[in-house]
């Protein structure tokens, strides 16, 4: 018994060097550069003007990337304030888990529906070029992010009713002479752990899983649109040619224009990273399900490690749009220069 008491002894000891002497501070790292890379794209974006349904998708979606990795980081100081001043009546490491995370938790999945809904505009614009101004206009777009960021406040808002941060008695000291005092903390309840099965079910998952599959929906009937767009219009350019050069032409038939490839690449991009920033959220999860004791705070080192994985990710994903903008947008990169560099 006391064997396997010292090895979880150190497993939790070697879980917390982990977390505090390689994964916070890339994590720090990565949060400071996608909060900045946020406020960049907000800046440029408004330079070039909201004037469209894409603009709008693509500027609501900087400012919620900027609100994942500004609530990151707010996290992040949470507890740095916490490991500082660890006798402090608040606990402040569960304030930043518990207060911020949730909410952390719920703009990311709002990036990712934003992001969905710009796929499905780039799909209709290829497979319906001539009907996409008049389905997805400036207007319809801005209620429909509206609408989103209301339906996952809604959706969360019960975690925040049936649990609080209250009072509670804490051990702190060490072993040989261990004392109790009051500490204001989150507590486990029945209720919430039934809210939150709730919520994981229908909302963590549900949602989630329907936002990337048709995100990866869109971007196959995309490439499989362009494909069948440009075989067909090589097929009508080679009439116009001689037929010593027919044969030439119909070797390259299917092959894509620089735009078109360009439009594949984007959505290819935009799935592969939401794509792997959700696999170890699911793998979480999971864990939840499978590890049992674990969704009523069993575990907890182990639990808030693998969230911490799953929170690099998740950071990768928000901050990884301004060098898909400076790579493939060419307007965006010039403006940048222009307004950062002075670069005519």
């Amino acid at each position: 018994m006391g064997q396997v008491e010292s090895m979880s002894d150190l497993s939790d000891d070697l879980l917390n060097t982990l977390r505090v002497a390689l994964v916070f501070p890339v994590n720090i790292t990565f949060t400071l550069l996608g909060l900045v890379a946020n406020v960049l794209n907000m800046v440029v974006l408004a330079r070039l003007g909201v004037t469209n349904s894409m603009s709008v998708g693509v500027f609501s979606l900087s400012f919620t990337d900027f609100l994942v990795t500004f609530l990151q980081l707010l996290m992040y100081v949470f507890y740095v304030l916490g490991r500082a001043f660890p006798d402090h009546e608040l606990d402040l490491a569960a304030v930043g888990s518990f207060g911020v995370g949730w909410l952390r938790y719920v703009c990311f999945f709002i990036s990712s529906w934003i992001t969905t809904f710009i796929s499905i505009e780039k799909c209709v614009c290829v497979v319906q070029p001539f009907k996409v101004r008049q389905i997805f206009t400036k207007s319809r777009c801005l209620v429909a992010v509206l609408l989103t960021y209301l339906v996952h406040i809604a959706f969360i808002a019960p975690i925040y009713a049936v649990q609080r941060l209250e009072w509670a008695s804490m051990l702190h000291g060490n072993e040989s002479s261990p004392s109790a005092r009051r500490v204001f903390t989150f507590v486990y309840s029945e209720r919430f752990v039934a809210v939150e099965t709730i919520i994981n079910n229908i909302y963590a998952v549900g949602l989630a899983v329907t936002s990337q599959w048709l995100l990866i929906l869109c971007t196959v009937w995309m490439t499989f649109s362009l494909k069948a767009s440009s075989r067909i219009r090589h097929r009508k350019d080679s009439h116009t040619l001689v037929s010593g050069q027919r044969k030439f032409f119909e070797s390259s038939a299917s092959s894509l224009s620089s735009r078109e490839r360009k439009l594949i690449r984007v959505a290819l991009g935009l799935g592969i990273v939401l794509t792997l920033s959700n696999i170890p959220r699911y793998a979480v999860v999971a864990a939840y399900y499978g590890i049992a004791g674990m969704s009523q705070g069993a575990y907890k080192n182990l639990s808030d490690f693998m969230w911490d994985i799953t929170d690099f990710f998740s950071i990768i994903n928000c901050s990884s749009n301004f060098l898909v903008y400076w790579m493939l947008n060419v307007n965006f990169r010039k403006t940048f220069r222009c307004m950062f560099f002075d670069y005519k």
